[in-house]
């Protein structure tokens, strides 16, 4: 099969996939979507098929497990990704987020060839489109690259960076550097381009730019960056839900995300996995559920009584059982959290957490904050986004960062059937096998097992 064969193969498996018909039509000259205005521009940044959303590892991590009587219920991917296994290999957990990534470059490359409209419509758009490419690149980072370290990033290698709508484009994987840069280059032009805050939640405005640029600047171990914009982010919106306000025994307590203060771009995981809303198939780790003081309102807002002594996880900010994998303020308190405690400025973290866990207690019960040293404060930090940030498609990636610092490096632990499961800190296993349909269609190097 000559190379180009190959890319021809790509794109009749993407546009078959996920073309809109009157937008993703091949052309003989082109090979490009051929949208007619800006407004065609929008609906193919608005369309569906970019909420993706992550895979197994990362929207279950290690916080749920599986009934063993409903084990062979699950998919394949799901099975696998449970017990870590070596050879998980899912075509869709990569061809999934490059189908956003083509669609972020068609608008791009478009909005280039059409003329017309005013400055700030255009500058919306072309903003959205970056932060939708930088947005997805992270994610595929996070599943495919192994875990940034200043020493290695210039040689480790990273993931495949689609520039362009050009399916001709040979693909060759960047460093792991090469790759963040590029995240951090897109996330900081939409920046400049976007509208502080957008009517609809599903389109990024600047705060959640800024919010996704701290999220990304706290992978790398730029505390400094990584707060800085965190705080503009939150001079943009700091708002935070007050959880005494929920009806808290709801299916859903948080309600749909256009009523969701705390949201700053709504995006959700494409499938649901088993912890969610579940409890035929799955429980909530029971360590994990007994972490939360019986005043913290989180334990009844995130968690369902089973009726015999476990609980499946109703937490999520989409507001029905698939999982809220999008930006919301509670996350950019919690980096702002992180940074000052690892800047050693212990005063300045609580005073975030303070005004976070606040809103998540039983009014009156919550003890403030005070008196804590950096190291103190920054183990408080870290719980704390374990319990806030659950199911969110963030807890494989905090594990991947923390496993290179000895204080909180971990090892992972499952039993099923009566077989114990095992992933321990800095495991080749952190990184996804690139799917072998990939590795033959483009040649590019296999990750190391």
């Amino acid at each position: 099969m000559s190379m180009n064969t190959k890319y021809l193969c790509i794109l009749f498996f993407l546009l078959n996939s996920f073309a809109c018909k009157k937008f993703l039509e091949t052309k003989s000259a082109q090979r490009l979507a051929t949208p007619d205005n800006l407004n065609d521009l929008q609906l193919l940044l608005d369309n569906p098929i970019l909420q993706v959303g992550l895979n197994a590892i990362n929207t279950g991590t290690d916080e749920y497990n599986v009934l063993y009587s409903n084990w062979q219920s699950l998919s394949d991917n799901n099975k696998r990704a449970y017990v870590w296994d070596p050879e998980l290999n899912n075509s869709n957990d990569w061809s999934g987020p490059y189908k956003g990534v083509f669609y972020a470059n068609t608008v791009l490359f478009n909005l280039e060839r059409i003329r017309g409209g005013d400055d700030i419509t255009r500058n919306n758009i072309r903003g959205a489109a970056l932060f939708t490419r930088g947005f997805l690149f992270y994610f595929i980072a996070q599943q495919f690259a192994p875990q940034y370290d200043e020493a290695t990033a210039g040689t480790d290698l990273g993931i495949v960076l689609r520039l362009n709508a050009d399916f001709n484009e040979v693909s060759v994987r960047s460093t792991v550097k090469q790759t963040y840069q590029q995240i951090i280059n897109d996330l900081e032009a939409a920046v400049k381009l976007l509208p502080e805050d957008q009517l609809l939640k599903s389109r990024p405005g600047k705060a959640a730019a800024l919010a996704m640029l701290a999220r990304v600047y706290l992978q790398t171990g730029d505390f400094k960056k990584a707060g800085e914009n965190a705080d503009a982010c939150l001079k943009i919106n700091n708002k935070l839900i007050d959880y005494n306000s929920l009806a808290l025994t709801a299916t859903f307590p948080l309600g749909l995300f256009s009523k969701n203060d705390e949201m700053l771009f709504y995006f959700k995981a494409s499938t649901e996995v088993p912890v969610s809303g579940d409890e035929t198939r799955a429980r909530v780790d029971s360590n994990l559920y007994r972490s939360y003081d019986p005043n913290d309102l989180r334990k009844k807002a995130f968690f369902k009584d089973n009726g015999n002594g476990t609980f499946a996880f109703k937490g999520s900010y989409t507001g029905e059982k698939t999982l809220f994998n999008g930006i919301a303020t509670d996350e950019v308190y919690l980096i702002r959290a992180e940074c000052n405690a690892r800047m050693n400025n212990a005063v300045a973290a609580m005073e975030d957490l303070n005004a976070l866990l606040q809103k998540r207690w039983a009014s009156g019960k919550y003890a403030v904050l005070s008196n804590l040293s950096p190291d103190q404060v920054l183990q408080v930090t870290l719980q704390e986004r374990k319990k806030e940030l659950l199911c969110r498609g963030i807890r494989w990636s905090d594990l991947k960062r923390l496993n290179k610092d000895n204080r909180f490096a971990m090892t992972l632990k499952r039993e099923l059937n009566g077989q114990v499961y095992l992933l321990p800190p800095n495991d080749l296993r952190y990184t996804v096998l690139i799917p072998t349909d990939i590795i033959f269609l483009t040649g590019i190097p296999q990750n190391p097992r």
